[in-house]
């Protein structure tokens, strides 16, 4: 039986009454929510409608410190993009007014709007009236930034694109708090080019801490290199590795290209990390590399940005802070719920997802993450940095498991 638009919408409407059963009762809990249309998982954050169809507005309180005058924040302090809009608040100093597709929104335009490059069209608007001083401080600009990207509601599997850019762009843009990862391995010269499990001499894992603020930028801070050698010779490892930290020492905007970007035939790109003193000299790299791959990092000199390849045989990647039963942990980013669950008989595995729990920074506050308590929705939930991931410490001593090996990246590469 076909439904009339009508009737169609009254039952949409009635379906999301239902799951909201109680909502009202629930008014003052923010939460981010999985929420299954179709065949597509969305994550709503705090600042969803109750309602599908209505357009989601998030609301962000203006600096009241060094503020420009009102009267200067003109039309030419907005941002009217066909799905994303900025401006401030009307009638109210004390607000900016931010609004973004609604879940019908997404629904509707799936597979005819590319929401990605109209999602990195206004963060190119917002830098533009950064560049005009409609902001009060670098610092409220980061914020508002930060904020929009927290608030808007995506499709699960887009969560990271709007946090980090990570997705089919195949970079990430390094933050505060998280680590990058060079995960290198050496083998000896083998005859006719052709590998040999004999060959194979060891291994280096180098770390480094991403440090920084949002008014001195992003920087490298050398944290250690683990050698393993396999068998009683040892190798050179590659000096350069360490001295990352000062080479992009002036750079205060860091982006890591992920390797396996196909150039031509089996030719694959490895990864590239590019810095500069600005945010526009970095999408200038980045469009570079985008347009050309295998571009070397000479070629991007004139374009006032400093570049690394990550050339043989090595895997960089950066890692994202979250607390697992409350201890520090360090995981690929691209890694789902799962990656950091404990590998359990059928029965404990149950026990363990019914007491499980995911907390989430929002608005410098932890609120919950809410999913469907069975395999499915915790497959669909992707980490970000910040994470707390806790489970009933009674149902894990009843599990006898390996904890996951971190030390090797194992999330995707070269985006999703």
């Amino acid at each position: 039986m076909r439904l009339s638009g009508i009737t169609r919408k009254a039952l949409l409407v009635t379906v999301v009454l239902a799951e909201c059963l109680g909502c009202a009762t629930r008014s003052s809990k923010r939460i981010y929510r999985l929420s299954k249309l179709d065949a597509d998982y969305f994550l709503l954050s705090p600042d969803a409608p109750l309602l599908r169809t209505d357009r989601q507005t998030i609301r962000i309180p203006r600096s009241s410190q060094a503020r420009p005058s009102d009267d200067t924040l003109t039309a030419d302090c907005s941002v009217h993009g066909p799905w994303f809009t900025f401006s401030k608040a009307s009638g109210s100093a004390s607000y900016w007014i931010a609004q973004t597709p609604s879940l019908s929104e997404w629904q509707q335009t799936a597979g005819t709007v590319d929401m990605k490059d109209q999602w990195q069209s206004f963060e190119r608007s917002l830098n533009q009236l950064r560049q005009k001083m409609c902001f009060a401080s670098l610092d409220e600009y980061l914020f508002v930034k930060q904020r929009i990207a927290a608030g808007v509601s995506v499709p699960a599997d887009d969560t990271l694109f709007y946090r980090y850019g990570f997705g089919p762009g195949g970079y990430v843009d390094l933050a505060p708090g998280m680590r990058l990862r060079i995960y290198r391995e050496y083998s000896r010269p083998h005859a006719n080019g052709q590998p040999s499990s004999a060959s194979f001499q060891g291994t280096t894992i180098t770390d480094y801490e991403v440090l920084g603020n949002v008014e001195s930028g992003t920087r490298l801070g050398f944290l250690r290199t683990e050698k393993r050698a396999i068998g009683p010779t040892t190798f050179a490892a590659n000096a350069f590795d360490n001295e990352l930290a000062a080479y992009f020492a002036a750079s205060i905007h860091l982006r890591l290209f992920l390797e396996n970007l196909t150039v031509s035939g089996n030719v694959k790109s490895p990864a590239i990390l590019i810095g500069a003193s600005t945010d526009e000299d970095v999408n200038d790299g980045t469009r570079e590399i985008e347009n050309i791959p295998e571009i070397s990092c000479e070629a991007l000199s004139h374009r006032h940005v400093t570049c690394e390849r990550f050339d043989d045989t090595v895997t960089v990647s950066p890692m994202l802070q979250i607390l697992v039963n409350g201890s520090i942990t360090y995981v690929p980013i691209g890694s789902k719920l799962w990656f950091v669950l404990p590998q359990t008989p059928g029965s404990q595995e149950t026990g363990i997802i019914r007491t499980l729990r995911v907390q989430r920074l929002f608005h410098n506050k932890a609120v919950d993450v809410q999913f469907t308590r069975d395999a499915e929705g915790v497959s669909q939930v992707l980490l970000v940095g910040g994470d707390k991931v806790s489970w009933s410490k009674s149902a894990e001593s009843k599990s006898r498991h390996k904890p996951p090996d971190f030390s090797r990246p194992s999330a995707p590469i070269g985006g999703f």
